[in-house]
């Protein structure tokens, strides 16, 4: 492979069990980040290191989703914890990625400290990503998964998979619902979390819609409006990222971004108030 790769769709039988649901979600999360990670470079294609961390994010995501795993298994709550540590690891680097491409007129000599601050960011994730620390999470990992514990509790029944599923997606929009009421009068971090609830919700549409073929039309609508609610609040955060990447790369006389908060803001909450009046492709099992 010699160009960064996105996910690749899942097609899911609507009869799958629970536990085999989610192992397949996980290696193929695993299969997209292993396709990317040898061309993880500072001077290579950016889309590298965004497909790489897209591909952990998702695989976190799951085990949120799948909340009873790692409440209930040490072994699986270590590793998504480790899964954060390395998602995290590689967010200055992607961030000072999309900055660089979103200020191409830079002076000669902010270029220059822009790319010194890239480069650093780099050598840093890679370094976490060859520690011994993450080799063996990643060993732990797999071998995690083949074990099969998570098995037992997410079913292996036929239909399982629905049944989880459609309680943990559930879940999560109730969150939507209920925080993105009046989304004007939370705090920065209180929208941020709206924001991480939309996504998780937008993977489980990616990762389990396919499970209800019958509903494939509204699955569609559910993942783009989630997009979109992750966007306009994505953009409200643009001020306070934009200062913290100036400041990491030493920037000297920046203008900060101009951001119509008003306008983001009731763009955002008109979104967040067709998430909440959607029909669900899911409602019709948790109605069983």
């Amino acid at each position: 492979m010699t160009h960064p790769t996105k996910a690749p769709a899942l097609l899911l039988s609507p009869r799958i069990g629970g536990g085999q649901a989610f192992e397949t979600v996980a290696r193929l999360c695993l299969e997209h980040a292993d396709a990317n990670e040898p061309l993880v470079d500072v001077h290579g294609d950016h889309e590298a290191v965004h497909q790489f961390r897209v591909a952990y994010r998702r695989l976190r995501s799951l085990f949120s989703l799948a909340r009873e795993v790692s409440q209930t298994d040490p072994e699986a709550a270590r590793i998504k914890a480790n899964l954060r540590e390395l998602t995290v690891a590689f967010g200055p680097a992607r961030d000072l990625d999309v900055f660089r491409e979103g200020h191409p007129d830079l002076s000669e000599a902010n270029a220059r400290r822009l790319e010194k601050a890239r480069v650093t960011a780099y050598a840093d994730a890679l370094d976490f990503l060859h520690s011994a620390t993450w080799q063996q999470t990643r060993t732990d990992l797999d071998a995690w998964l083949s074990e099969g514990t998570y098995r037992d509790l997410l079913g292996t029944g036929t239909w399982s998979g629905r049944v989880w599923t459609a309680g943990a997606l559930e879940r999560r929009r109730k969150r939507i619902r209920t925080m993105g009421r009046k989304l004007a009068k939370l705090s920065d971090h209180e929208r941020h979390l709206v924001r991480i609830e939309a996504k998780k919700v937008r993977y489980g549409c990616q990762f389990f819609g396919s499970m209800w073929p019958a509903n494939a039309a509204e699955v569609t609508v559910m993942e783009k409006q989630l997009g979109a609610l992750q966007d306009r609040l994505g953009a409200l955060n643009d001020l306070a990222t934009w200062s913290r990447l100036v400041k990491l790369a030493r920037l000297k006389g920046m203008e900060p971004p101009s951001v119509d908060v008003p306008a983001e803001l009731a763009a955002a909450q008109e979104t967040a108030d067709r998430i909440a009046a959607l029909p669900a492709f899911w409602e019709s099992t948790l109605q069983r």
